[in-house]
């Protein structure tokens, strides 16, 4: 046999020498095993969080927050239960109505959240040093200082150098806050926070990503020498953060409640044909992974049954999985090692998967390792990240109304109108239909004596009320199982009309929704913003900025404890006014907050601090003692000015006093007068009319007297007379007397 050739034997791998081809082969064949342990690991996770019920409760969630009949079950669910329906057995016609009492609660508790966390003046977080033990132990200290250099005093105290390193790291956090926060609006990272907030109030769980590097390209105008100008793009890296459906994150079934203990988590995205394309040359992805991809037919992962499985997609989009956590340091620089990265040494990594195969190995932009997401769970389950939302807390109570909402609609079609029995061939329609309807002729039988014999009308009681009894204490449970009372909508109720009062309420119904916007701050704020100081002091080179921080997360600080703070603000500008209190005030920071009470921007009405001590400059400002002086001998001059205005007030008040009570008296006098004057008057008429009538009763009395007499002598005449004549009658026909 003759000898190897030395090109043939120019790999060793594990100790062993090995040919070129020995050595591909090995390799390829431990990337295909790598290949699939990622793929059985990722199933598993996907199989794990379809079977651990988290899923159907997000299924059950978002139909009871759209409306739809709560806690339902597909047609399939149903045979698979009760078996199949039985033949000709008619459906029962009853009311399907849902009044939806979720929706508005999950709408109210977002907006007040958001109202809360991200509010339009303000940031619902600060970049502040971390406290120094060693410079709180030089506070109020007098004793001079000396320059360790010169070894000459420096003309300052122990207190003042404390106060300038203070100042200096105070100074370097602003600038690390201004770097965040540019970096923040540049990804709208409010936009992306609401988005979470909904997610984790409606399913109980919100996911953020970030912070990622992302390309940011913005265009420049350079000018010509021929006066016109050329348009040039600059491309930077910088960090960015977006919020992640919760429906394409899935963690380590092992890490319990708390996602960062697991090993990593898997992210899926849809990417289309065009985006894998631009993958190619990438640093860290495999050209060859990629151009195989491209010639398979895109498939889905999807668990049915229990099973994971795997489906073909028909809209020409591929599922990508990045997977971020930990990699084995070997695995990584196996995979680097067909790559066009040099191999990689991090414990943690991000695998990029599409159709089950791993087109990418990069390294983690994570400084400290940690998985690049943060969750927030409207309720935090006890061994799942994933947490529990309001709409799984109101589905009891929105069962109930639905249900009382239901029996109201039935009882309503039953007692609405009466129940009609009638005996058939006793009473015949005109048209010969049975149906009732207005103004109908029907015709009875001759030998019919009553008709109600034959036709009757029967009526149900309505339990209307008992029914709306129900619903309303449906209602009310829900507001106390959600802890989102309806003061916190707008609505006062039986809630008392002092401000007092309605603030007292208003802190007590809005404390447990101060606790989820702390469980925010700790859970999203915090870390997440932290990530952020730590990609800066990892990759920016503006040393001013780098310090030892930390992250101040202010959310829980409630819009009416805001309120509350603005007016404790403009009362206290009276008292801070004192001279004696403004050597120990930050005058600007007291202006800026005043501001700010009065929901006006700071940095707009302030002028910059160099142009103020410009300003100083020119203007020394003059001693403290003599403004306080000659401010108090202005308020006693005008205090004397005020009492010569008061006594000269008050000394035409009298004048004008005495002059009023002085006609006061003449009137007085002369209405008595005339009050006198018409009594004489009406004394001499009354007199008058009293003799004139006693004159007429007089000559009444006399000609009454008359009359009567003149009638007594007629009476007596016409007696004579009569008696007369009968005498006479008497006499002629010879009858006597």
């Amino acid at each position: 046999m003759g000898s190897v050739d030395q090109e043939e034997m120019a790999v060793i791998i594990d100790g062993q020498p090995m040919t070129q081809e020995q050595a591909k082969a090995l390799v390829r064949e431990r990337v295909e095993k790598l290949h699939g342990e990622f793929v059985k690991m990722r199933d598993r996770w996907v199989q794990h969080r379809a079977a651990s019920g988290v899923e159907t409760r997000w299924r059950k969630a978002s139909d009871l927050y759209l409306g739809g009949q709560e806690g339902r079950s597909s047609n399939f669910e149903e045979t698979l239960k009760s078996g199949p329906a039985p033949r000709g057995k008619a459906k029962q016609k009853r009311s399907t109505i849902v009044v939806n009492i979720v929706r508005p609660k999950v709408d109210q508790a977002v907006a007040r959240i958001c109202e809360i966390l991200l509010p339009t003046d303000d940031k619902n977080w600060g970049i502040k040093p971390t406290p120094d033990p060693q410079l709180a132990q030089f506070t109020g200290d007098t004793r001079p200082t000396i320059d360790r250099a010169t070894g000459q005093p420096t003309g300052m105290t122990a207190h003042d150098e404390a106060q300038l390193v203070r100042e200096a790291a105070r100074q370097m956090a602003d600038g690390m806050e201004r770097k965040i926060d540019d970096a923040l609006t540049e990804c709208s990272y409010n936009g992306q926070s609401r988005k979470i907030i909904e997610d984790g109030v409606r399913l109980g769980t919100g996911v953020i990503w970030g912070p990622f590097p992302a390309r940011q390209t913005s265009k420049v105008w350079v000018p010509r020498p021929d006066g016109t100008a050329e348009m040039h793009y600059n491309e930077d890296v910088v960090p960015a953060s977006e919020w992640v459906d919760p429906w394409d994150v899935f963690f380590d079934p092992a890490c319990g409640n708390d996602h960062q203990r697991g090993r990593g988590v898997f992210r899926r995205r849809k990417v289309t044909r065009k985006e894998i394309r631009r993958l190619v040359g990438l640093p860290g992805y495999d050209a060859d992974a990629l151009r195989s991809v491209l010639r398979t037919e895109p498939r889905a992962v999807r668990v049915a049954e229990g099973r994971v499985q795997r489906e073909t997609l028909q809209d020409d989009s591929y599922e990508m999985w990045e997977y971020h956590g930990e990699v084995e340091p070997d695995d990584m620089a196996l995979l680097s090692s067909s790559m066009e990265g040099d191999p990689l040494e991090a414990e943690s990594g991000v695998l990029v998967m599409i159709n089950d195969v791993i087109v990418g190995a990069l390294d983690q932009f994570t400084v400290d390792g940690s998985l690049p997401c943060d969750v927030w769970c409207w309720r935090k389950s006890d061994d799942s990240p994933y947490g529990y939302g309001l709409p799984d807390e109101l589905e009891n109570q929105q069962r109930v109304v639905n249900a009382a909402w239901r029996q109201v609609m039935d009882n309503a079609a039953v007692t609405m109108g009466g129940q009609i029995v009638t005996k058939k061939g006793q009473v015949v329609p005109m048209d010969g239909n049975y149906e009732i309807s207005p103004l109908k002729i029907w015709y009875a039988k001759d030998d019919l004596a009553d008709i109600r014999q034959a036709f009757g009308v029967f009526e149900f009681n309505s339990h209307l009320e008992e029914l709306l009894a129900i619903a309303k204490t449906a209602m009310e449970m829900a507001d106390v199982e959600s802890s989102m009372p309806q003061i916190m909508g707008g609505e006062q109720g039986s809630a008392p009309e002092t401000v007092g009062g309605m603030v007292m309420l208003f802190q007590n119904a809005s404390a447990v929704l101060r606790q989820r916007v702390k469980l925010y701050d700790d859970s999203i704020t915090r870390p997440h913003v932290g990530r952020y100081y730590d990609w800066f002091m990892a990759n920016d080179d503006d040393p001013n900025i780098k310090g030892d921080y930390e992250v101040d997360a202010r959310g829980s600080t409630s819009l009416l404890e805001r309120d509350i703070q603005n007016q404790a603000l403009l009362n206290l500008a009276a008292v801070t006014s004192n001279p004696r209190y403004a050597p120990h005030l930050k005058e600007r920071e007291e202006l800026k907050l005043i501001l700010r009470a009065f929901r006006v921007n700071p940095e707009e009405l302030l002028k910059d601090e160099q142009q103020v001590a410009q300003e100083q400059a020119n203007n020394p400002p003059q001693d403290p003692r003599m403004v306080a002086a000659q401010v108090n001998m202005q308020a006693k001059q005008l205090d004397i000015q005020d009492r010569q205005e008061q006594r000269q007030f008050e000394a035409q008040r009298n004048d004008q006093e005495l002059g009023f009570k002085r006609e006061q008296l003449q009137y007085n006098s002369a209405r008595e007068q005339a009050e006198y004057e018409l009594a004489q008057t009406e004394s001499a008429i009354t007199r008058d009319a009293t003799l004139l009538k006693l004159q007429q009763t007089a000559q009444l009395s006399r000609e009454s007297a008359a009359a009567k007499e003149r009638l007594e002598t007629l009476k007596i005449e016409n007696q004579r007379q009569i008696f007369n004549a009968e005498a006479d009658m008497k006499m002629r026909t010879g009858q006597g007397i």
